[in-house]
């Protein structure tokens, strides 16, 4: 039996060299051997381009986690809050973008607090904007939010920095702003001598001040004459005698009942009122400027 050489075709069968011909175009016309060879090559980089795609889709469904801290610029300190942590898709509102993942946690830190959050490459999809945004929350009430989206960059998945912006507060009236101690809580006169809680009202909507005890911090959110406080922070020291202590309960209680305030002609008494008019404190101005 005579056996020929054999030789490599399109489809990676083997025929003798005798019993080879030519295969044609549609056309009839026979194909060339430059457009076989041409076939064949794409063929190949069709099967190494797949090859490169499993292995990129393995990589894109894998996890990554990404590591950062947040701050905010205010000079206050922070009560037990809850962090929150989303990444977002921008692409389509900028404005109001889709949340990807979130994670939250509880913290008793002051900042800088440290973050991570983990997530799945695949919910990352090609052509899109991604960004991270955060909350700080106490009492399930947000104090701090990032003003817009900061992007999301992969190569940088363990230095991110974000820095919150105070939420929920509107500018207050100047005349509000200034060093205030107390001369009425309640139906009381504070006329005995002995020291006052105090309250120092910022124009960017900060609250500071002393219930005599302990150091306070809050915020406000002023509308005309509408007042809320915010949730109040405190220090945990305990009062000297019960006089004092019982001061300083109805004194955080008003704080918290306060709806109203009104002020005198010279600006020098501001009232903190309910929501049924019903005065709860009275205040002297100290200085129209304090230290923050």
């Amino acid at each position: 039996m005579r056996h020929g050489k054999y030789l490599p075709v399109l489809n990676f069968g083997w025929r003798r060299e005798e019993q080879f011909r030519p295969r044609t175009m549609p056309t009839g016309e026979p194909m060339s051997s430059s457009f076989l060879r041409r076939t064949l090559m794409l063929g190949m980089i069709g099967a190494l381009g797949l090859g490169g795609l499993s292995s990129g889709m393995a990589q894109t469904s894998s996890p990554i986690t990404l590591h950062g801290s947040i701050t905010y610029r205010e000079r206050m300190a922070l009560p037990p809050a809850t962090v929150e942590i989303r990444i977002v898709d921008m692409t389509n509102r900028p404005t109001q973008p889709e949340t990807v993942s979130r994670a939250s946690f509880a913290t008793t830190r002051q900042v800088p607090i440290p973050f991570h959050i983990t997530l799945n490459r695949a919910l990352l999809k090609p052509n899109r904007a991604y960004g991270v945004v955060a909350t700080l929350l106490v009492e399930g009430q947000p104090w701090f939010k990032t003003p817009m989206p900061a992007p999301l960059n992969l190569k940088n998945q363990s230095n991110i920095l974000l820095t919150l912006r105070r939420h929920g507060t509107k500018r207050p009236s100047p005349a509000l702003a200034g060093s205030w101690y107390l001369v009425t809580l309640g139906k009381t006169l504070l006329q005995d001598g002995t020291p006052t809680p105090t309250l120092e009202l910022h124009e960017d909507g900060t609250v500071a001040g002393s219930t005599i005890c302990n150091q306070i911090n809050a915020t406000m959110t002023v509308t005309g004459e509408k007042l809320k406080f915010g949730p109040v922070a405190t220090t945990r020291r305990a009062c000297m005698d019960a006089t004092t202590a019982a001061r300083e309960r109805l004194f955080l209680a008003s704080l918290e009942q306060t709806s109203v305030w009104r002020m005198n002609t010279p600006g020098d008494m501001l009232t903190l009122l309910n929501d049924q008019a019903q005065p709860l404190l009275v205040f002297h101005r100290q200085s129209h400027l304090p230290v923050k």
